[in-house]
C-alpha cells in the first residue's frame, strides 16, 4: 500500500526528501523482494535497528515475487524539515525525517473525499506507476485495491448516495492515469476496484462507504447498486472513456 509523494518544490532538498519518503515508504517492503535488502538511506538512517538479512535470507528474498500487488489511493506532499535539532526520538518517522502535507499555499493536493488521508488524485497514480517502473521495473503489476469514499454519503438519503458522481470520476480519472502510464510501458496486467460493496473500514467500522454497491445496514443489508456500479460496468463493455490525466510540472522555487 502506498501513496505518491510529491515533491513540495523542485529544490534539491525537497526532492531529496519525496525521494525517502517513497523508499522508506513503499521501499521498506519492496527492496527485500526486488533487491534483497532494504533501501541504501534506510540502513543508512536506521542503522544497527534495522534487521539485517543473512546471505541466504537475501538470495531467498531477492526476485521472489511473481507480480507486484498495488494498493494505491492517494498522494501528498512531502518536503524537506529544515530543522532537525528538536528530534530526540526513534522510529518511523524520526529516521525518515521529512514533512507531509495535504496542502500547497493553501490549495489541497486533491479533490477530498470522506477520509481525511485521502485525496483523489489521478496524476499521482500515473508518477506512481512510473517511479515504481524506473526503480524495481517489475516483470507485471496487479493493483490490487483502488476506490475512494464519498464526502457525507453515509448520511445521505438513499438516492443521493446511489448518485455518486464524485467516485465515477475517480475510477474514470484514475483508470485513465494507469493507461497512460501502461502505455509508456508500466506492465499493469490486472486492476480491482476498492470495493465491490460497502464494507468495515477497518477503525471507521461502517462509517466510511467505498463500494460501488450501497448496502443499506438499517434494512437488512438490503443492496443497492450505485452509478458508479453502472458507470463500471459500462467501461468493462468498452463504452466509456477514461481520458489521460494533465501532470503538474513541479515549481523550482
Amino acid at each position: 500500500n502506498s501513496d505518491w509523494a510529491e515533491p513540495l518544490s523542485g529544490c534539491p532538498e525537497d526532492l531529496d526528501a519525496a525521494e525517502r519518503n517513497m523508499l522508506f515508504m513503499f521501499g521498506w517492503f519492496a527492496s527485500p523482494v526486488f533487491f534483497g535488502e532494504y533501501p541504501k538511506v534506510m540502513k543508512d538512517r536506521v542503522g544497527d535497528r534495522l534487521p539485517q538479512f543473512s546471505t541466504n535470507e537475501s538470495l531467498l528474498l531477492k526476485g521472489s515475487l511473481d507480480f507486484l500487488g498495488l494498493n494505491h489511493y492517494g498522494a501528498h506532499y512531502t518536503g524537506a524539515v529544515s530543522n532537525t535539532s528538536s528530534i530526540t526520538s526513534e522510529g518511523w518517522p524520526a529516521d525518515m525525517n521529512v514533512h507531509t502535507t495535504y496542502f500547497k499555499d493553501g490549495v489541497p493536493i486533491g479533490e477530498p473525499s470522506d477520509s481525511p488521508w485521502l485525496y483523489a488524485t489521478p496524476w499521482g497514480f500515473y508518477k506512481l506507476l512510473k517511479w515504481i517502473q524506473k526503480v524495481y521495473y517489475p516483470k507485471r503489476i496487479f493493483v490490487t485495491e483502488n476506490g475512494v469514499d464519498v464526502k457525507g454519503e453515509s448520511e445521505m438519503p438513499l438516492e443521493q448516495a446511489l448518485n455518486d458522481t464524485f467516485r465515477v470520476n475517480f475510477y474514470r480519472d484514475y483508470i485513465g492515469a494507469m493507461g497512460k502510464a501502461v502505455s509508456e510501458g508500466v506492465p499493469v496486467k490486472g486492476y480491482t476496484a476498492w470495493s465491490f460493496f460497502d464494507n468495515y473500514e477497518w477503525a471507521y467500522g461502517y462509517s466510511k462507504r467505498f463500494g460501488l454497491t450501497y448496502v443499506d445496514y438499517k434494512d437488512n443489508l438490503t443492496r443497492h447498486e450505485k452509478k458508479s456500479c453502472h458507470w463500471f460496468k459500462s467501461f468493462l463493455a468498452g463504452n466509456e472513456s477514461t481520458p489521460e490525466p494533465v501532470v503538474p510540472v513541479l515549481d523550482q522555487n
